[in-house]
């Protein structure tokens, strides 16, 4: 049996895999079994590893009631959240930076679990306001407060594959 299709078996027996960028190849850091519950997207080209968690109650009334809980909230909290975030295996997660964020989007990618709000990212803008980006309108970036509510959505760097 080829590396590949041991991968690919390891994948639909492991978890939820979206692959954007052509021929999956080899998984050089392969999440523990632990994730079967955990979907994420994995977009080859920009060697980066999203989180595709589903967004609920608890995150739509933190966003509608600027408070933070689950995948949304003020900025310090999703920095925070992203960085003790434990998902799929792994624990180096952080808050993408604007681009990444921008370049998800712009790609079209069918993401699984995905709604049309703004996501916090990591990078500044004037002031005392960072960047989101609102995924309806191809990834566009906006300057909000910190003390404002956005949506989360961690990634990872996939390393050398």
């Amino acid at each position: 049996m080829s590396a590949v299709i041991k991968s690919l078996l390891l994948v639909a027996v492991v978890g939820t895999f979206t692959i954007a960028g052509g021929d999956m190849g080899e998984l050089s850091d392969q999440p523990e079994a632990t994730c079967k519950k955990d979907d994420i997207y994995i977009d080859y080209k920009s060697k980066l590893m999203w989180q595709d968690a589903p967004y609920g109650d608890a995150e739509d009334g933190a966003y509608k009631h600027n408070r933070s809980s689950g995948k949304a909230g003020r900025w310090k909290y999703a920095q925070n959240y992203c960085d003790d975030l434990e998902y799929a295996g792994f624990s180096d997660w952080r808050l993408p930076k604007v681009a990444e964020l921008t370049d998800l989007y712009n790609k079209k990618l069918n993401l699984k679990n995905n709604i049309d709000m703004d996501f916090w990212t990591s990078t500044p803008s004037k002031g005392n306001t960072y960047y989101s980006v609102y995924a309806v309108i191809e990834g566009q970036p906006y300057a909000h407060k910190r003390s404002d509510t956005q949506y989360i959505r961690c990634v990872r760097c996939l390393g050398d594959i």
